[in-house]
């Protein structure tokens, strides 16, 4: 049966420590593998521009990044694709089936909170052993089964559209976060998280499994 964890996980995060340490806000958009050992990262960094360069510029010397490429400022918003090691926690689900709902890279604070659905036990516990190997200190917030079927609400499938329409998902964005709030009339906070629910829905219709919401 798949089934949603909830983990906090205390691990090395050099990009938010970059972001902090400079007074910007980082984000992780999206992720997807490089190669074997590379990782590619969807950023958003949020700050004066002041910041954000700095934000930048100390991401590039970070040890293990490879390339960093910054696309256009778009409001309060500037993206970069970053490539870089493998961080801790993503050497850790290496090969195992399981699909990130929220990343741990996203926390600002330490331990940082990790969601995922994993496709089988022996999955989760290839997750919990090598996030011991990598010296990742862990503990089990939740499992749980997926229970609930994953459709959009009508409100959800009017802000997607929009989102889509405006370029919210391309890269770079052709509109912010911001942006698109006063477009649909939804506060930023709250427009983030019909978002991520809705993105979150839409995943699990791809894999064809129940949604579990939060």
């Amino acid at each position: 049966m798949l089934r949603q964890i909830a983990l906090q996980v205390k691990a090395d995060n050099k990009l938010q420590d970059a972001a902090r340490a400079n007074g910007a806000k980082l984000n992780v958009v999206d992720c997807k593998p490089f190669n074997k050992t590379g990782m590619s990262l969807l950023l958003e960094l949020h700050g004066d521009p002041q910041g954000v360069r700095a934000t930048t510029a100390a991401i590039r010397k970070t040890e293990g990044v490879r390339q960093v490429v910054e696309g256009e400022s778009l409001g309060e918003a500037t993206p970069l694709l970053v490539v870089m090691d493998r961080p801790g926690v993503c050497r850790a689900s290496n090969d195992a089936a399981i699909v990130c709902l929220e990343c741990a890279l996203n926390s600002e604070n330490q331990p940082s909170s990790w969601r995922f659905i994993a496709r089988k036990t022996s999955d989760f516990r290839q997750v919990l052993a090598r996030l011991t190997k990598e010296g990742i200190e862990t503990r089990i917030e939740d499992v749980a089964p997926l229970e609930r079927k994953a459709t959009l609400t009508g409100r959800q499938k009017e802000i997607m559209a929009t989102a889509v329409a405006q370029g919210y998902f391309e890269f770079p964005r052709r509109i912010s976060l911001t942006g698109l709030s006063e477009l649909v009339g939804v506060k930023p906070s709250t427009l983030s998280e019909i978002l991520r629910s809705a993105e979150r829905r839409i995943m699990a219709n791809a894999l064809g499994v129940p949604f579990q919401e939060e």
